[in-house]
């Protein structure tokens, strides 16, 4: 059983070593899971999801409610993912993994948004496809499908109105759904359901 979040950051901020493990243990599963499905690239993944979980290690201190430690690790994330997508570095890798995540890191997926999760990387055309999406279209997409995040949580995340986030999503789905690398994709979709 998953210990009380609370609980766990009030004690890590007491500075107990189990607490402060599963606070940095959580902060790196949820960031890992974002950043693999956002910045295209599990080595550059991993290294977010490490930087991530030092900042929450470092301002856990500065978290007014505890109970959010959620959406913090998810606005944080959003802000690494950006700027390593905005980063050189970032435009060139276009390689997605999410093959190799382990069972508990697998995209969170509900009736109808399942489909999508599970080819979120697994074609060649739908890595693509998601490279070619803007840095914001991209990483709104990965916490709605991969996390698992309402509009108003990716709102959270992003820094932005509910709205625009809406607005991210709508925009992204609707580059994917006009991509003609995504054509097989879409015709296999829609046989499978007749």
């Amino acid at each position: 059983m998953e210990p009380d979040i609370v609980d766990a950051v009030e004690r890590a901020r007491r500075g107990e070593p189990d607490a402060i493990e599963f606070v940095a243990r959580r902060a790196l599963r949820l960031a890992l899971r974002t950043a693999a499905a956002t910045v295209g690239s599990r080595e550059d993944a991993a290294d977010i999801a490490q930087d991530v979980a030092i900042d929450v290690l470092r301002g856990l201190r500065g978290l007014r409610d505890p109970s959010r430690l959620d959406p913090w690790v998810h606005r944080i994330t959003a802000r690494r993912a950006l700027r390593h997508l905005r980063s050189r570095r970032g435009r060139v890798r276009t390689e997605r993994d999410l093959a190799g995540l382990l069972d508990s890191e697998h995209p969170v997926t509900s009736v109808g948004e399942a489909e999508l999760a599970e080819r979120w990387s697994a074609t060649p055309a739908m890595r693509q496809a998601l490279a070619q999406l803007p840095p914001r279209q991209r990483l709104a997409l990965a916490l709605r499908y991969v996390a698992g995040l309402t509009d108003t949580e990716i709102a959270s995340a992003l820094g932005c109105r509910r709205g625009t986030a809406g607005a991210l999503l709508s925009r992204g789905r609707a580059t994917l759904r006009a991509n003609p690398l995504l054509a097989e994709l879409r015709a296999n979709h829609l046989q499978g359901e007749c």
